[in-house]
């Protein structure tokens, strides 16, 4: 028979299996759970993530509809759905237009997205870029937007994502010299652009004595030291807003370390900008271009060939001829000099090695025309006058329908644009797809308050001097003789047009020779002031820059700056050009 102690062993002995027992079992029960849990939390958090990167897939595709909108220079429109959580749901909650719900199928599952605008102005939201930001002090237009993105699979909502940006609109005549491709500036006397400086490609620098920029300097590619056309450094020193002169380092491009000494004053590998292209300066009567020089000008004058020469037409912004208005211009311009618009036919591009027919635009006959008519329409229907300011002033846009490479716009006699029945313009805009010629001073009234926000936009600029004659320039006058020699001119005015890039050896003249120039200017001054911006290649002025060719013209002194007015924007020309840039907020997961 047990003792006490035996039977108290045992005991010890089934209690302590029973709790082994009880342990095992809870092990047992906890890696049963786990292994059941373990795919259904990896199947949600499987499902969770996916959900997220199908809405955050949503969200990026309608955030390109709507950049694409104000790449082609348009506004998104419409009206967004009322209620967000309800959104896209029903018939009755679609929203319309570029604002609508837009339903995509993303790695299996539904995605929904919708656009809420949130600009405060229904003009747009204007101001000035921040102190820190690359474009730090240049005025913009702005329209802030936020994305909706919601995925599911199902009845199962998996994400909800969200996305603030702004698209903001800043004028390129705010930048002395604005590249939509390679920037080059190689002046064999000393030059000094007072301004900003931004090119989408590379720049180029090689003066032969000095080059000074004392605006921020930025490239969509690299910056270097040489010429594009040689690779040769020549010795001028390259002086910016701050660090030391850059002198003749490296063929190479300069590297990070390089640029770091000038404080972020210069910076290469920028984000390239999204600008119009020179098409832009075309007619546009179906709209298909979204042309704003076309369809916002205030009067677009079109010449067509009948009979043995050319007649005028003022046409509408749908290519509708204004028999009313078109009576009047042609009334305003008899056969000869005193015509508000002409044609000749005795200019002699040298360059070119052809006769141009020129369209001549005498600017102060033009404008009293237009006064003094009372037929000419504003884009209200009402009498167009020289008080007009819708866009920044009046836009004029000359063209030659069909167009051609031997057809050019002349401008000329605007030394003062003028004061018309007491009245000064606040801008003038002046747009051609042709080649253009200003022959003469312009907008350099002797009275500076009469001075106006000018801009002169076409397929290449062409600079004539006070002195110029078509009768002393034909194939085989040099400029050397007498009657060929240019006199002092200035201009006051934004210049946009296309140039001749650099192919291999043969050079495009760079910025210092982005005018072009026709006659003898050896000791003489052409004084500028403005802004260069260049959208491209130039499609009717193709001959190649000739410098080394003194029967084409000899290089004046460059008295150039780029006018500070255009720094506020209640003073750019109208219509200025623009290019584009998005600045995202936020982006945020919504729960």
């Amino acid at each position: 028979m047990p003792t006490q102690s035996t039977r108290l062993s045992q005991g010890y002995v089934l209690i302590t299996s029973l709790m082994a027992l009880i342990l095992l079992m809870l092990l047992v029960t906890v890696y049963l759970t786990t292994s059941l849990t373990a795919p259904r939390t990896a199947k949600a958090n499987a499902d969770s993530l996916s959900g997220f990167m199908a809405a955050e897939g949503g969200l990026n595709m309608r955030a390109a509809v709507i950049r694409e909108k104000f790449i082609g220079f348009e506004r998104p429109a419409g009206v967004s759905p009322t209620d967000p959580k309800t959104a896209c749901t029903s018939t009755t909650t679609q929203g319309s237009g570029d604002f609508a719900c837009q339903i995509y199928t993303l790695g299996g599952k539904q995605v929904k997205s919708y656009v809420t605008e949130t600009t405060k102005d229904p003009n747009g939201d204007s101001g000035t870029v921040s102190a820190g930001e690359l474009y730090a002090g240049l005025n913009f237009l702005q329209y802030a937007y936020k994305l909706n993105s919601v995925a599911t699979s199902g009845a199962d909502r998996q994400a909800d994502v969200s996305m603030q940006f702004q698209s903001r609109l800043v004028p390129l005549f705010q930048f002395a010299a604005f590249y939509t491709a390679d920037l080059e500036i190689n002046p064999g006397a000393a030059m000094t652009l007072n301004g900003r400086v931004h090119t989408n490609g590379s720049l180029y620098m090689s003066p032969s004595t000095s080059l000074s920029i004392t605006g921020k300097v930025s490239a969509g590619q690299g910056i270097y030291r040489i010429r594009k056309d040689n690779s040769v450094c020549n010795g001028g020193p390259v002086q910016f807003s701050v660090g030391t002169p850059l002198g003749c380092t490296s063929t190479a491009e300069l590297d990070n370390t390089q640029l770091a000494a000038y404080q972020g004053y210069v910076l290469s590998h920028q984000p390239q900008l999204t600008v119009p292209s020179l098409t832009t300066l075309d007619p546009d009567p179906t709209g298909t271009l979204k042309n704003e020089l076309w369809s916002k000008a205030d009067v677009r004058v079109v010449a067509t060939p009948c009979a043995l020469t050319f007649c005028l037409s003022v046409q509408t912004a749908n290519g509708i001829t204004d028999t009313i208005a078109s009576a009047a211009l042609t009334a305003c311009s008899p056969p000869g000099p005193a015509a508000a618009v002409g044609f000749s036919n005795s200019m002699y591009d040298a360059r070119e090695g052809k006769n141009i027919l020129m369209m001549d635009v005498n600017v102060p006959t033009l404008l009293t025309c237009i006064q003094n008519a009372g037929t000419f329409k504003d884009s209200n229907g009402n009498p167009l006058t020289m008080a007009d300011t819708t866009g920044g002033g009046l836009a004029f846009h000359f063209s030659f329908s069909p167009p051609g490479a031997a057809y050019g716009v002349r401008v000329e006699n605007a030394k003062t644009i003028g004061t018309v029945n007491g009245t000064v313009p606040k801008g003038l805009t002046i747009a051609t797809n042709e080649p253009m010629y200003v022959q003469g001073d312009y907008n350099n009234p002797v009275d500076t308050s009469k001075r106006v926000s000018a801009s002169l936009l076409a397929d290449s600029i062409n600079v004539l001097s006070n002195s110029w004659s078509d009768l002393n320039k034909n194939a085989t006058t040099s400029v050397s003789v007498p009657n060929l020699k240019a006199s002092n001119t200035t201009i006051n005015a934004a210049f946009l047009a296309g140039i001749v890039p650099t192919s291999g050896a043969a050079y495009s003249g760079g910025l210092e020779n982005y005018p072009r120039f026709h006659e003898n200017w050896t000791g003489v001054t052409f004084t500028y002031s403005g802004s260069f911006a260049n959208l491209g290649a130039s499609r009717f002025g193709t001959a190649s820059w000739s410098g080394s060719n003194p029967n084409i013209y000899t290089p004046p002194n460059r008295n150039w700056s780029f006018d500070t007015t255009f720094s506020n924007a209640d003073k750019l020309p109208p219509l200025a050009p623009r290019f584009i840039y998005l600045r995202q907020l936020y982006f945020a997961r919504n729960y």
